[in-house]
Formats: C-alpha cells, sequence, structure tokens
C-alpha cells in the first residue's frame, strides 16, 4: 500500500467513516483492554511549510507542506493484564493496533496507516507482524530530539519481528538481565531500487535488580538495507558487467546478517552481477549504533546518563569517528502532579565521519562515511529520515540551497544533503492544573556533507500545550523556525482528541 494518494475530498471523508466504523465495531466488541480514539485539527503557517519541530519525529504523519486538515482515528488492544490463583500473568496474549491518518489540503490529499500490526505474546517472548511504532536505542524515549538509528521520523515499516520486548534476568535473578528482537521488513520502492528488503536486530543488557538506586545499560542495534533491483538495469563503469539485481538470495542473507566483508578485489571484485560497491565492502547498506547509559534513582528524582556512538563504514572500529554520537541526559521528578515534571538535554555530532579521505589510504585510517547517504540505497522511508531528523534530506531543506548549488541540481530525492551537523536540544514538562507544557528548543550548525559543504545554522522552538476536559484533551502547539537552512516560518496546529 501507498503512502500517498491523490483523492477527493468527499472520497477521504467516506474512507476515514469507514475505518471509524470499523475501528468503533472492534473496540465494543473485545475487552476492555481496547482503547480508541478519534481527533480532528487544523496546521497552518506562514511561509506554507510545517516548522521543523512541529513535524519531525512524528511517524511521518505530518506532511512539510502546511495549511492542511487532519483526522485521524486510532484502535489499540493491548495484552490481557489480569493474573491467575497464583498470581502469575497469562502466558499467551494478544493485541493489535490500527490507526488512520486523512489530511487534506489543496495541494494534495493523504490516506496515511502509521500503524496496522497484530501482536502476540508467550511468556517473555512477542511476536508482531505489520507497521508499528517504535524507537531502537538507548535513550529518553519522550523527550529526545530523536535516537540517532530509528528515531519514529518516519512512517513505519512493515516488517515481522521476535522480541524479548522487556528486560528478563539472565543471572541473579535481575543482577542481569537482557532484551532484544530480530526482524526483516520491506522497504518497498524509492527512487533508485525497488523491492529492497531491511535487516534488523538490536540486543540489549542491564546491569543491576530493578529496585537498585544505580543500573547501568550497554547494548547495540544492527541494520542492513539489502537486495533489490534498480529501475532500470545499467552496465557498471568500472567492470562492463550488467547489473540486474542487489542480491537477494539466502546466502546473501546470511552475509547480510553476518556483516561480514565480501573483501573481492580486482576481477573478482564483481561477481553474479553484484555491484563493484558490494563486492568491495558488504551486501547491503550496514548502519546502526553501540550505546551505554547510566540510571541513577534519588529521592526526588530520577537521572539518565547515555551515549549513542555511530557506525556505519568502518571507522567506528578504528575510533576514527568517536567524536561522533547523541549524548544525552534526562531528569524527571519523581510522582511530580505540578509545576515541572522532567527536563532534556542532548548533544548530537555527526560531524567528523573519520575525515574526509576515503579511497586510497590504510583501512585504519578510512573516513568519509557519509552518514545514511549509500551508493545504492538512502537511510530513507517515504520521503523522511529513518533515524535522527538532524540528518537532512534534500526535499526538506529550502529551495534556493539546491539552486544555488550545481552539484545539487543533479542529486536523487532520496539524497540526504546535510549529514554533518552539530546539534544541542533541550526539552522540559510542565503541569499547571489541567494544562501540560512541553517546550523543546534546538540550534544547529549544518556543513552539508564532505562532498558538498554548505554551511547554515538553524534555531527552533517548540511550544505545546494539551488541555485535559473529561475525556477530551485540545492539544496546541506554535512552533518557529528562523531563515537558516530552512525557511523563516511561523507555524500552529490545533487537535481536538476524544479517548474512549
Amino acid at each position: 500500500m501507498t503512502q500517498h494518494h491523490i483523492i477527493s475530498k468527499k472520497a477521504c471523508f467516506i474512507f476515514f467513516l469507514g475505518i471509524l466504523a470499523i475501528n468503533l465495531c472492534v473496540a465494543q466488541g473485545v475487552t476492555n483492554n481496547t482503547r480508541y480514539e478519534l481527533e480532528s485539527g487544523i496546521y497552518i503557517s506562514t511561509s506554507g511549510q510545517n516548522p521543523f519541530l512541529l513535524r519531525s519525529n512524528q511517524y511521518g504523519i505530518i506532511p512539510l507542506e502546511s495549511q492542511f486538515l487532519t483526522l485521524r482515528g486510532a484502535t489499540h488492544k493491548e495484552y490481557d493484564s489480569t493474573k491467575n490463583e497464583q498470581n502469575k500473568q497469562k502466558r499467551f496474549s494478544y493485541g493489535y493496533g490500527l490507526s488512520t491518518v486523512v489530511n487534506v489540503s489543496k495541494a494534495a490529499n493523504q490516506i496515511i496507516l502509521p500503524e496496522a500490526y497484530l501482536k502476540m505474546r508467550y511468556g517473555a517472548f512477542e511476536f508482531y507482524g505489520g507497521r508499528r511504532k517504535e524507537i531502537v536505542g538507548l535513550v529518553d524515549t519522550t523527550l529526545t530530539s530523536g535516537s540517532y538509528i530509528w528515531s519514529g521520523n518516519a512512517l513505519p515499516i512493515p516488517k515481522l519481528q521476535i522480541s524479548i520486548p522487556n528486560y528478563i534476568s539472565i543471572i541473579g535473578k535481575g543482577l542481569i538481565s537482557i532484551k532484544g528482537a530480530y526482524a526483516h521488513g520491506w522497504f518497498g520502492s524509492s527512487d533508485s531500487t525497488k523491492k529492497f528488503f531491511l535487516h534488523q536486530k538490536y540486543l540489549y543488557g542491564r546491569i543491576g535488580k530493578p529496585n537498585w538506586r544505580l543500573k547501568f545499560y550497554i547494548g547495540f542495534n544492527h541494520q542492513v538495507q539489502w537486495g533489490g533491483k534498480p529501475h532500470k538495469p545499467y552496465i557498471e563503469s568500472q567492470t562492463g558487467k550488467l547489473i540486474t539485481n542487489y542480491g537477494n538470495d539466502f546466502s546473501t542473507y546470511l552475509n547480510v546478517v553476518s556483516g561480514v566483508s565480501l573483501n573481492k578485489i580486482g576481477d573478482g571484485a564483481s561477481k553474479d552481477g553484484i555491484p563493484i560497491n558490494e563486492a568491495w565492502n558488504r551486501s547491503g547498506n550496514h548502519l546502526g549504533s553501540i550505546d551505554i547509559a547510566t540510571e541513577i534513582s534519588f529521592n526526588k528524582f530520577d537521572l539518565l546518563l547515555y551515549r549513542q556512538s555511530i557506525y556505519d563504514d568502518g571507522s567506528l572500529f578504528y575510533l576514527n569517528n568517536i567524536t561522533d554520537g547523541l549524548f544525552g541526559f534526562s531528569l524527571r521528578r519523581k510522582k511530580a502532579k505540578k509545576g515541572l515534571v522532567k527536563v532534556g538535554f542532548e548533544y548530537l555530532n555527526t560531524i567528523s565521519q573519520g575525515g574526509s579521505q576515503y579511497y586510497d589510504i590504510p583501512p585504519q585510517l578510512r573516513g568519509n562515511d557519509n552518514y545514511f547517504n549509500n551508493s545504492i540505497y538512502s537511510w530513507l522511508y517515504k520521503n523522511n529520515a529513518i533515524g535522527t531528523p538532524y540528518i537532512l534530506p534534500i526535499n526538506s531543506v529550502k529551495r534556493n540551497i539546491i539552486d544555488d548549488n550545481i552539484m545539487l541540481k543533479n542529486k536523487s530525492q532520496a539524497y540526504f544533503i546535510n549529514n554533518r551537523t552539530s546539534v544541542i536540544t533541550a526539552a522540559v514538562d510542565f503541569i499547571l492544573t489541567n494544562k501540560y507544557f512541553t517546550t523543546r528548543i534546538s540550534k544547529t550548525v549544518n556543513l552539508g556533507t564532505y562532498a558538498v559543504p554548505i554551511q547554515f545554522n538553524q534555531f527552533s522552538i517548540l511550544q505545546s500545550i494539551n488541555y485535559s476536559y473529561k475525556e477530551y484533551i485540545v492539544k496546541s502547539q506554535i512552533s518557529y523556525d528562523s531563515n537558516g537552512i530552512f525557511n523563516s516560518t511561523l507555524g500552529l496546529s490545533i487537535i481536538l482528541l476524544k479517548n474512549f
């Protein structure tokens, strides 16, 4: 199913009512673990584009263009939480999620399914299939600027996943615990390839029992875009071979999972029609992060410190890009019912990338990792970065940056124009009676890429207020972008939400 469809406003309305009717019938026919919600709202701005913080990390449901109406409906059934006579939960349970978004504007109308999944639990294990909202990495999930590799910025990718979603003890009754996941996903088509796949896995460990004041976390995640074929077969300039696919067989999958280097040099660099770039390196586009964190519980607040180190092209192994990564901390007041609730701060740096050189140097000095870009794939889904939103695709920056640079005019729409950036972000949650305030601020230095350098500073701010009255919530947001890598703009959204 595609994300975007040009349809009439009447068709949008009929489709939304149909989905809503299904949601209501399903919700009323199952257990009290089912909940559903309805939303309607409007987005407007001074420039015709939504400000950066208003649209980022929203799972792809907020388009770049502003001046539109939105209608949303969702149903979620959670696992059965009741306990048996031995005070234990049932080993087997199931749940599902379905959400629909209809955006109506003069430019184009959209029907989006950000979630459509079925999940099953057996003991500590969970299996799910479909689209589902997720964040991958050790990070404060509510105030983060975006986990480096999987931030919730793009529409969820359809996948099948088996996981241990919550930490389970393996040593010492909770002294050492682990969680993890293994998944296979489908990207569909992009500007350069079609029908390529996602391989994803992660494993995280915790040292310290749940009730301890001090706990340590460490782990990694590994993502690979692989397989697929060009929209049109082409002859590779280095070898003269016709390229019709990028390796879709089981042996390629094993290379993808293991991350083994193919290391084929010279005449063996291109084999069986596989591009020379993969033959010299690895099958597919491998990327991820290695994460560490510390959680400290004080009498009145909890402190979380975390660091995500980036790997993309081998530089981290030699510590060439060790200065790159995401560092953050958050302070959360315990049992806060009014006043300050939580404060978060993050610093993201992606400027080094192991240095500017790549070819004709020893591997231990290799750099120019060119984060999220690849000669075949891009870490992009439905025009949005899958990872941190501060690494920017070409379609998201102001137009004159492209028009003024001859090297950018011929770039694909899947090209990330800005992956060398330094970002400082701060966020605060605050409660006042029945109003919940969140303030977000970001200051960035954007240097483009090593191949196409640019330099733009950027300041962005967002203020949101959630006002609760009985079962209704009014969510209002106002956001501003300075004139930098984005056009100067002031944007506003007002959403009315009802839970059932």
